[in-house]
C-alpha cells in the first residue's frame, strides 16, 4: 500500500504565547528572517523581536512577502541574501503572506514558524498552499512537504485586528463543515479520510454557538472564551481536517465559487476569500436539497451579516455565467457526492435568490 505522511500542527494559543518562542525555536539554528504584511509585521515582529533578544535568535532580516501569493513574490524572495542565509523563516499575516512563505520555505526546505496575527483562515497550520496570479486570479494548490513547524496564535493581537477578518474566517470555516462530507460521501473511506471527515463537523457547530459573541467581543478588543473557541475552529479544526483528508475531499462547490469570484477584478480587491466562500456555502447546501440545514444557519448568517446572495458580492446576474463557468472548470467538483453541473449551480443560486425573496 502507499506511504501516507499525516501531520498534525503544533501550536500556542493564548494571549502571549510569543514567549514560548525562544524554547521552541532555538533547535532549528540561529538565524532568522522576518517576512510578512507590513501592518502584521508592524504590529507583531516587535514583540517577538524584544522577547528573544536574550536567546541564541538573531533577527538578520525583515522583509515584505509582496502582496500576494504568488509564485513571482516567491523567487524574488528566493533571490535574497538573507533568505538563502536563513536557518528558519517567521512569517506574520495572513493566510496570503503565510501561503507565500509555506511555498517558499517549502521549496528552500528551510523550517517556518507562523504568526497569525488575524483569525481568518487555516493556512498558518496546513501543508496547503493557494497560489494566485499577480493579478489576483487564483493560479493553482502547492503542498509544503509538511505544516510549519509551529503556529504561535496570539489571541490578543488577533482581537486589535479588524473584526472584518475574524467575520471572513468564521465564513470560511463554515464550509469545512460541509464539504468534506459532501465531496466523500459514497465513497470507502480509508482511517485518515474517515477521522478527517468526521472531524468536518467540529468545524462549524462552534461558529454557530460562539461566533456572533466572538465578534462582539472582537469589536471590544476582548479576550473571552468565546473568541478563543472561534479562533480555535477557525485555525486548528479546520487546519486538522485540511491535513487529514486528500485534496479531492477537501474542497466542494463554495471554494470553486470562491475561485470563480477570484476572476471578477472588483470582488477580489472589496471582498474576502471567506466572505465570499460563506455564500458558496449556501449555494452548496442549496444543489444538496439541505433546505433544512439552510434554515438552521440562516439566522446565524443574518446576524452577523454574511453575504446571502450574489448580488451582496457587488456581482450581477450577468457575471455570474463567467463566476460558475470558472467553478466547474477547476479540479473542486471532479469528486462530489454526484455529478455537479453548471446548471445545477445556476438552478441552486436562482432558488437561493428566491429563498431571500
Amino acid at each position: 500500500m502507499e506511504t501516507r505522511n499525516i501531520f498534525l500542527p503544533n501550536y500556542s494559543i493564548g494571549e502571549n504565547p510569543y514567549t514560548e518562542v525562544p524554547s521552541i525555536c532555538e533547535a532549528y539554528g540561529k538565524k532568522v528572517v522576518f517576512i510578512g504584511g507590513k501592518t502584521a509585521l508592524a504590529k507583531a515582529s516587535g514583540i517577538v523581536k524584544d522577547i528573544i533578544k536574550n536567546s541564541t535568535l538573531e533577527v538578520i532580516d525583515t522583509l515584505w512577502f509582496g502582496g500576494e501569493a504568488c509564485y513571482e513574490n516567491v523567487e524574488k524572495l528566493k533571490q535574497e541574501k538573507s533568505v538563502i542565509k536563513a536557518d528558519m523563516v517567521f512569517v506574520f499575516g495572513g493566510g496570503k503572506a503565510i501561503d507565500t512563505c509555506k511555498c517558499l520555505t517549502g521549496q528552500l526546505k528551510k523550517p517556518l514558524f507562523t504568526f497569525p496575527t488575524i483569525s481568518s483562515t487555516c493556512a498558518s497550520v496546513t501543508s496547503v498552499c493557494a497560489m494566485y496570479n499577480e493579478n489576483g486570479s487564483f493560479k493553482n494548490l502547492y503542498w509544503r512537504f509538511a505544516p510549519a513547524e509551529h503556529t504561535f496564535i496570539s489571541t490578543k493581537i488577533i482581537t486589535e485586528a479588524p473584526e472584518r477578518y475574524l467575520w471572513a474566517g468564521i465564513g470560511d470555516t463554515m464550509a469545512k463543515g460541509y464539504e468534506p462530507e459532501f465531496s466523500s460521501r459514497g465513497k470507502s473511506l480509508n482511517h485518515p479520510n474517515a477521522l478527517g471527515v468526521t472531524l468536518s463537523k467540529l468545524c462549524q457547530e462552534p461558529l454557530v454557538k460562539y461566533g456572533k459573541k466572538a465578534l462582539d467581543d472582537c469589536k471590544a478588543n476582548k479576550i473571552s472564551t468565546e473568541l478563543e473557541e472561534t479562533v480555535l475552529a477557525i485555525i486548528v479544526t479546520t487546519g486538522i481536517v485540511s491535513n487529514y483528508v486528500i485534496n479531492d475531499y477537501n474542497s466542494s462547490i463554495a471554494h470553486a465559487l470562491c475561485y470563480g469570484f477570484s476572476t471578477i477584478h472588483h470582488v477580489e480587491v472589496s471582498h474576502l476569500h471567506g466572505e465570499i466562500v460563506s455564500y458558496g456555502v449556501l449555494v452548496l447546501l442549496m444543489v444538496d436539497g439541505k433546505t433544512d440545514e439552510i434554515n438552521r444557519i440562516m439566522p446565524f448568517y443574518k446576524s452577523i451579516e454574511l453575504p446571502v446572495s450574489y448580488k451582496n458580492l457587488d456581482t450581477s446576474e450577468e457575471e455570474m455565467e463567467g463566476v460558475i463557468q470558472k467553478a466547474v472548470d477547476i479540479p473542486d467538483l471532479n469528486v462530489s457526492a454526484f455529478p455537479v453541473t453548471k446548471e445545477m449551480i445556476w438552478e441552486a443560486v436562482r432558488k437561493l435568490e428566491a429563498y431571500e425573496k
